[in-house]
């Protein structure tokens, strides 16, 4: 990867965004299938959904750490303030803010829905108690 090329850090940089966003979208919906079955105890179901949300993590993991790689390809700390200053070099029109904002929004709604699953589990725990 040519790191001196912003043009090919910046299509790059997309794809990994898309492919980001992509799986944050299955697991907004994994989420909420999870929280669904949570409500009806659905114990076969959420073994199997639980699988799946980790597996889906993962996925996340991997190109998180393919985004850092391409910071520190480019001489850029792996940190927000690194895939700033990537940003800024590769992308000083934009052209990634909508995927970005995307990003940040679908991460948030997901830890949302995670802390939400997370608050009925221990309810259902007390309540088991």
């Amino acid at each position: 990867m040519p790191s001196h090329d912003p043009t090919h850090c910046r299509e790059q940089l997309a794809t990994l965004m898309a492919e980001s966003n992509t799986r944050l979208a299955a697991l907004e919906a994994l989420l909420t299938r999870e929280y669904e079955m949570l409500q009806t105890q659905d114990v076969e179901g959420l073994e199997k959904a639980g699988t799946a949300r980790q597996q889906c993590i993962g996925h996340i993991l991997r190109i998180e750490d393919e985004r850092r790689a391409l910071c520190r390809a480019t001489g850029r700390g792996d940190d927000p303030a690194g895939l700033h200053s990537l940003l800024a070099w590769c992308d000083p029109t934009g052209l990634l803010l909508p995927a970005m904002q995307e990003f940040r929004e679908r991460t948030q709604r997901c830890r949302e829905q995670n802390d939400r699953n997370g608050m009925l589990v221990n309810a259902r725990l007390q309540g088991v108690s």
